[in-house]
């Protein structure tokens, strides 16, 4: 038997941005999958709000490392009967990879950051108003306001389930904190009802669970991504949605480099159009994964530059590749804007420039960093 290149971990960064990539295009199928009881409670007819920017502004101090996986979303709850207020739902997630013993501490941490931050706010909103002196300033009712944690381990520990914190205080005094808790091996149990799944985070859990157990067993690996690929093309999901379920499989199940084009023969083979498609796809891809690797070689060279010279070698690298993938020159102001990014959002940016369609949505993430600087606490 031919020798085979090992192939190449992927680290907890890629892992978690590929996560992060399906949370943001499809975030009501995350929670109707995983989370039936809190997605019932949301009212999706309502727009819903992604706060990831606050995060890092909510983050405990001692975290480290920057969590990729992580989302803040602000959603409408459906109002109960005989409620005339809006409630507001803070749903802050978490894709854990590994055991971590102090993350309870920092799911609590979270929770009384999320909730002091926006009542403050909402503070500051319903008591500037200004009357006429003769008369007292109106009292108008803060909003209705929840936080909550979804969380999901994707890990294969067993007995890792970090669903609570408490804090213990004298003569009695406690304080506790419940979130519910998804374990990704748990649905080896019913696989027959996985793989009977429409919802697409199905087929993500699938592909998750296979890549885990066959690390080690290459070619079973190459028949189940084979396999999990044809699945995909009988759900009949849509051409974008497609697309991103590929490259999830594509990163999360890795085979050496000779049974990659093992693979690519096997779907080559597979009968109709529809099928063809799997082989461009996957050849965007990989033009996709090249570009990536280059942004982050770029940041890293940029790091070890020092600061300011680090910085504007990174953006520079940054400026190539989005030309490349945009295939030209970008608007004098995208330039100027990316030119005067710090080292953490080009950070960023390397996380969430594959999910970018159009030059138009680098613009709205760009607006998006400007606002974050100019929001006042």
């Amino acid at each position: 038997m031919a020798n085979q290149e090992t192939p190449r971990k992927k680290t907890y960064r890629e892992t978690d941005s590929v996560w992060k990539d399906l949370l943001n295009r499809y975030f009501p199928d995350f929670l109707l999958f995983f989370f039936p009881k809190t997605y019932q409670i949301i009212h999706w007819e309502r727009d819903f709000e992604f706060l990831d920017t606050e995060l890092p502004k909510l983050s405990p101090q001692s975290e480290g490392g920057k969590r990729l996986a992580d989302k803040l979303v602000k959603v409408y709850r459906v109002r109960e009967e005989a409620e005339e207020e809006d409630t507001w739902l803070f749903v802050h997630i978490e894709i854990q990879s590994y055991p971590d013993p102090r993350f309870e501490e920092r799911i609590y941490i979270y929770h009384y950051r999320i909730f002091d931050r926006y009542y403050q706010r909402l503070r500051q909103k319903t008591s500037g108003a200004e009357t006429a002196q003769s008369e007292p300033k109106p009292v108008i009712p803060l909003p209705k306001y929840k936080v909550l944690h979804p969380v999901v381990l994707t890990g294969v520990s067993e007995s890792y389930l970090p669903n609570q914190y408490e804090v213990k205080e004298v003569d009695g005094n406690r304080s506790r904190l419940d979130y519910p808790v998804v374990k990704l091996i748990d649905y080896n149990k019913d696989w027959t009802k996985l793989e009977a799944e429409t919802n697409l985070f199905g087929l993500v859990v699938m592909a998750h669970l296979k890549a885990q157990e066959l690390k080690d067993k290459p070619y079973q690996l190459l028949d189940w991504k084979v396999r999990l690929v044809e699945i995909l093309y009988q759900r009949k999901y849509s051409k974008e949605q497609t697309r991103q379920l590929l490259r999830f499989i594509d990163w999360i199940m890795i085979l050496p480099k000779d049974l990659e084009l093992v693979a690519q023969e096997e779907l080559t083979r597979l009968e109709g159009e529809e099928k063809m498609a799997y082989i461009t796809s996957f050849e965007r891809i990989g033009i996709e994964k090249g570009m990536e690797k280059g942004l982050e070689k770029g940041l890293e060279k940029g790091l070890e530059k020092g600061l300011e010279k680090g910085r504007k070698a990174a953006s520079d690298m940054v400026l190539r590749l989005l030309k490349q993938k945009f295939g030209g020159e970008l608007p004098s102001e995208i330039e100027q804007q990316i030119t005067t990014l710090t080292l953490a959002q080009l950070d960023d940016l390397t996380i969430n420039w594959s999910s970018f369609s159009t030059s138009a949505d680098l613009e709205r993430w760009l607006r998006l960093q400007k606002e974050s600087i100019t929001t006042t606490i």
